[in-house]
């Protein structure tokens, strides 16, 4: 009986032995089969990520090309292009692009290549560009410092992207003291900024047409510029058509030095097709050094010698009253007509600023003291481009406005000097009262603001059509210009004139120059 037991137990725990080493093994194979599945998984998955990687190709830096690669993947902003040659026969695009870093490089697309792209090579627009020939930049004049350029081929693509965050053109001004000390770079083509001195020759005919004259930077040196052909003409068209507007500033791009010979200075000169000629423009460059040039005082002879019978129809102008000036050459425009513009021209009309109007932009920007352009530098020390060491940016004003009349309103870009005179104050002084009560992050909109709101102002405008913006020249709160443009205005009948003697309109905040300005209902 005993034995039978003993037989038994030991059948019985055999059994379960073998089940357990059977169970365990099942178990021990069930961890290991889930664990390799978490590894081909996470593998499987790196795997993509990887490949994906590589699909999206990071596009390769300006800076980094070096000739050894033509295999290139770009992603740039093309910030000039101009056209050399005979349209549509031996006609070839050059542009200059910019990256990410703001680097820059010249590139080519000759005759050849240029009829599959050019109506797609705009300025001003992003693309993603693949593959070049790659070549020296060793021309006898250079647009671009790169000591390589790159040219179409037969594989190169090009696709339009909205790359929004790619830097803009970004002026590389030369100073003037520079060029007559002969510390340059022979053949490299320059930014010049300055304001035209003094006219000293022109000459207009079939076979040769330039100008000559003299520049002074905001340090006083003196330089002098020649303009050929189209640029020539442009210039002298400026000074026949020109108001007494107070100093001409002019930007030449991709300008050319010519080095000092004999008693002769270094002077600069127009390129054949690359450069660009912006005489008073209203951007931010030329609104700088117009209001900078007044506050360092550097003095500027006339355009023209007194007495120059050969030049007699350009200093016509000279005799303008500051409301000739105002409306000298221009039309006046409705808002509803303004809206409706789409060229760039220059007009004046009449109307009340009735909001302030925020976007991306800040009410202010801060700027170098010396030459006011504008700086990432917020706060404490620091070197501007110009050479400058500023002990702090100094504040100033960009503010849109909306001005309203009638029914109708559109947006007008106020800059520093307007706002200044306006309110009253200066940036830096609104934005420490800012900071006093108690809001000192930057693009907090400070109260005095509010100070335009309900002015009645004549506005010289121009309306830039490419970037959309309407910038204001000059504005004006006397009574007798403002009446003077109501009359000039289309719907002439139905405007309604200021009388001086019901309200003072340099009081902004007065409720009546809210409605004496409106355009009453013709209909």
């Amino acid at each position: 009986m005993c034995r039978l037991s003993l037989c038994w137990y030991s059948i019985f725990c055999k059994q379960n032995f073998v089940g357990f080493i059977f169970g365990g093994f099942h178990l021990f194979v069930d961890g290991y089969i889930a664990f390799a599945w978490f590894w081909i998984y996470h593998i499987f998955h790196l795997e993509l990520a990887v490949l994906s990687n590589f699909m999206a190709r990071i596009p390769d830096k300006i800076k980094s090309i070096d000739g050894s690669k033509e295999t290139l993947k770009l992603a740039v902003r093309i910030t000039d292009l101009w056209f050399v040659g005979t349209p549509n026969k031996f006609e070839q695009a050059e542009m200059v692009i910019v990256d990410s870093e703001g680097d820059q490089i010249h590139a080519v697309c000759k005759a050849d290549h240029l009829k599959s792209w050019k109506a797609y090579l705009k300025e001003n627009s992003t693309y993603v560009m693949h593959n070049f020939k790659v070549v020296k930049n060793d021309g006898q004049f250079r647009v671009c410092e790169h000591e390589y350029k790159l040219a179409f081929i037969g594989v190169t693509i090009v696709r339009e992207v909205d790359l929004h965050e790619l830097p803009f053109k970004e002026f590389r001004f030369v100073e003037f003291g520079n060029v007559v000390a002969g510390n340059f770079v022979v053949g490299l083509l320059v930014d010049i900024i300055g304001v035209v001195d003094q006219v000293l020759f022109q000459h207009v005919s079939s076979k040769n047409t330039r100008v000559v004259f003299r520049m002074k930077d905001l340090s006083g040196e003196v330089l002098s510029c020649t303009l050929w052909e189209n640029y020539c003409m442009q210039f002298l068209a400026y000074l026949n058509e020109r108001g007494n507007d107070g100093p001409i500033v002019i930007i030449l791009t991709h300008a050319r030095i010519k080095d000092a010979q004999g008693s002769y200075l270094a002077s600069v000169s127009n390129s054949f097709k690359a450069s660009k000629l912006l005489i008073n423009e209203p951007i931010l460059e030329i609104q700088e050094f117009r209001e900078r040039l007044l506050d360092l005082g550097v003095k500027v002879s006339p355009v023209l010698p007194p007495g120059d019978q050969g030049s007699s129809q350009l200093s016509r102008g000279s005799q303008l009253s500051s409301k000739d000036a105002f409306l000298s050459k221009v039309e006046a425009k409705t808002i509803y007509e303004i809206n409706g513009i789409s060229e760039d021209v220059v007009c004046v009309t009449v109307g009340t600023i009735s909001k302030i109007v925020m976007n991306n932009h800040s009410w202010c920007y801060p700027a170098c003291v010396q030459c006011h352009r504008k700086t990432d530098i917020q706060t404490g020390p620091f070197t501007c481009g110009c050479g400058k060491n500023n002990d702090q940016p100094v504040l100033r004003y960009r503010v849109e406005v909306m001005v309203s009349q009638n029914n109708d309103s559109s947006k007008f870009l106020l800059w520093d000097r307007e706002c200044a005179e306006l309110i009253g104050q200066t940036a830096d002084e609104v934005n420490r009262v800012k900071i006093e009560d108690g809001d000192v992050d930057l693009n907090a909109s400070p109260q005095a603001l509010d100070r335009l709101l309900g002015y009645v102002l004549a506005f010289k405008v121009r309306i830039q059509s490419k970037f959309r913006n309407v910038v204001v020249l000059r504005c004006s709160n006397e009574l007798d210009l403002i009446n003077v443009v109501l009359d000039m205005l289309a719907d002439t009948e139905a405007c309604s004139k200021i009388d001086a003697s019901n309200v003072d309109c340099n009081n902004a905040t007065h409720p009546e120059c809210w409605t004496m300005i409106q355009l009453q209902d013709s209909l």
